[in-house]
């Protein structure tokens, strides 16, 4: 009886402990866990979250029920409780194995969007309707999805031009997603004009365009200034395109041609969402040549120089 007893106690404890890892998991990707945002896995903010999950150990135990154990082995109530402290217990005794546990997790989901990204790599790097800068026998691409009225865009608009302009071997992808269109017309007036001066002018002429809305635009922001159709139609206009839009910011291209313009900035929605991206802008960096998971890197937000040169240096394979 004794050893039998013993057995039971020990299987208790392994079940507690598998209990504790399926909870770490769940717990960190939880709606509005903020645990794997700090690197100090022992401070204050942690060691609260531990404790307040500690009291939801009990009730999540029941997920013991679903865990392999020894046939013939029944677990009562006491037993259920037993397990769902332990496993509480263990994890605020040892938080950095919740910690990692987030760390595997936040890899593995890492890893399954890079899959994604290199799966779609030939929409990503589409040439027709996509505006591109750069040589076509490039070894690197540079994928953007931005909104022209999006801060941290117009923020690292100058980080990509010193990327581009030291990294000859390098294309890049202009990916217009605009988000900010609800909010102000700019977003997708921009877009389209973009769109319709690649097409018919060229990546040298759509480049020059692209950095001109994307410093006025960050300028008049940081200043506080509303940047209005009237002011996108000077910029047009002084850089010789008549043809777009009146004085006033008025489109003068055909409804026709603002459709299928349209029809492209639609299409990279339904991208950007097949990719679970929702914000602006997210950088994609990827070998042309032989895209894959290893030497691909995808990151949301504004990044630094070095770092964006990281990603070009890791796509070379260096």
């Amino acid at each position: 009886m004794e050893n039998k007893q013993s057995t039971k106690k020990q299987t208790l404890i392994h079940i507690a402990l598998v209990v504790g890892g399926f909870v770490a998991g769940s717990v960190i990707w939880g709606s509005g866990s903020n645990i794997m945002n700090s690197n100090d896995s022992a401070n204050e903010s942690v060691k609260k979250q531990q404790i307040e999950l500690a009291n939801r150990f009990n009730a999540l135990a029941q997920t013991a029920n679903q865990v392999n154990k020894p046939a013939g082995l029944v677990l009562t109530e006491q037993d259920k409780e037993l397990i769902g402290k332990t496993a509480a217990q263990y994890l605020i005794e040892h938080p950095e194995n919740l910690v990692e546990a987030g760390k595997r997790l936040e890899a593995n989901r890492d890893g399954e969007k890079t899959s994604d990204v290199v799966n779609t790599k030939d929409v990503l790097l589409e040439t027709k309707f996509t505006p591109n800068y750069g040589p076509d026998n490039a070894d690197v691409a540079v994928i953007e999805f931005f909104d022209y009225m999006c801060h941290f865009c117009q923020q690292s608009s100058p980080v990509l031009e010193k990327a581009i302009a030291e990294n000859k071997n390098v294309r890049t992808f202009f990916k217009d997603f605009t988000i900010f269109a609800d909010r102000t017309p700019i977003s997708g007036m921009g877009a389209k004009i973009g769109l319709y001066i690649f097409n018919k002018y060229g990546q040298e002429k759509y480049y020059e365009f692209h950095n001109k809305l994307m410093s006025e635009a960050g300028r008049a922001m940081k200043d506080r200034k509303d940047y209005t159709p009237s002011n996108l139609a000077a910029l047009v206009n002084g850089l010789g395109y008549k043809e777009i839009l009146d004085q006033q910011g008025n489109f003068l291209l055909t409804v026709e041609m603002r459709d299928q313009l349209q029809n492209v900035l639609d299409a990279n929605m339904m991208l950007a969402d097949k990719l679970n991206y929702s914000g602006t802008p997210v950088f994609i960096v990827m070998n042309m040549k032989n895209p894959q998971n290893k030497t691909t890197t995808i990151m949301p937000g504004a990044p630094d120089f070095y770092r964006l040169q990281q990603a070009i240096d890791k796509a070379k394979g260096n």
